[in-house]
């Protein structure tokens, strides 16, 4: 309690010095209004001089991450580094964007802070890619099949024809947006514990809507695989309402 009573007296104080706070909630979306949605995360922005760096800590001071964006005369993006932290303070990984180049370079790492593997790409294509073991022994890189519905994006997307409906109010408010889902699935495929991810992005009645749509979807999704074996994973998804 005391440490979360510090730190928002520190965000205050941050406040003074011009730099920009922003609330997060458990999937790193902005909230305004805490009391009707938790924050899990606090971000802190600060700019000068063509720098722009991001601090991202949860509520008990941790750092969860760090990025510093370099930008030209016109505010366009040069390059950019993103530092992410599992709880310990060890790094998780460590990403390297050069915006000029198209060139992109991603370290991951385990907890224990051994390496676990490098990926380097250039326009979208991967030049090379290493995999490690925990023992730090180079390994095959693993076989992951991505959660998708049972059918594909076809299915869904039939599925979502079929049953999604505009809300009468949203309708009438002329409300438009992108409500996007999150939720976790299990070893079967089975949606466990679905949410709105953005609540404060979109009219109410769209977020009701769409979490309707995933609650009565009938059947399991085709769970994430990691070498043919099925592993819980954490999804987000989209659901688009627009008015013609």
């Amino acid at each position: 309690m005391m440490s979360r009573f510090l730190f928002l007296f520190l965000s205050q104080c941050i406040i003074c010095l011009g730099q920009e706070v922003v609330y997060l909630n458990s999937f790193g979306y902005p909230i305004v209004d805490l009391n009707a949605y938790p924050a899990e995360f606090i971000k802190v922005t600060t700019q000068k001089n063509g720098v722009i760096q991001s601090f991202t800590y949860n509520l008990d001071t941790v750092k969860v991450e760090h990025s510093t964006v370099l930008t030209d005369e016109n505010g366009e993006k040069i390059s950019e580094r993103i530092l992410g932290y599992y709880p310990n303070g060890e790094m998780k990984f460590n990403k390297r964007i050069d915006y000029a180049k198209d060139e992109f370079k991603e370290t991951n790492y385990y907890e224990d802070g051994s390496l676990k593997s490098e990926i380097i790409s250039s326009s979208m294509e991967i030049l090379s890619e290493t995999y490690y073991g925990v023992d730090g022994v180079v390994i095959d890189k693993p076989l992951i099949e991505d959660p998708e519905p049972k059918g594909g994006k076809k299915s869904w997307n039939n599925f979502l024809v079929a049953n999604l409906q505009y809300p009468v109010e949203a309708r009438s408010e002329r409300a438009e947006g992108t409500v996007i889902l999150a939720f976790d699935l299990d070893e079967e495929g089975a949606i466990v514990n679905p949410q709105v991810a953005n609540p404060e992005q979109v009219h109410p009645a769209l977020a009701a809507e769409a979490l309707r749509i995933l609650l009565i979807y009938p059947e399991n999704w085709n769970p994430k695989k990691i070498n043919g074996i099925p592993v819980p994973s954490e999804m987000k998804i989209p659901i688009r309402f627009k008015l013609s």
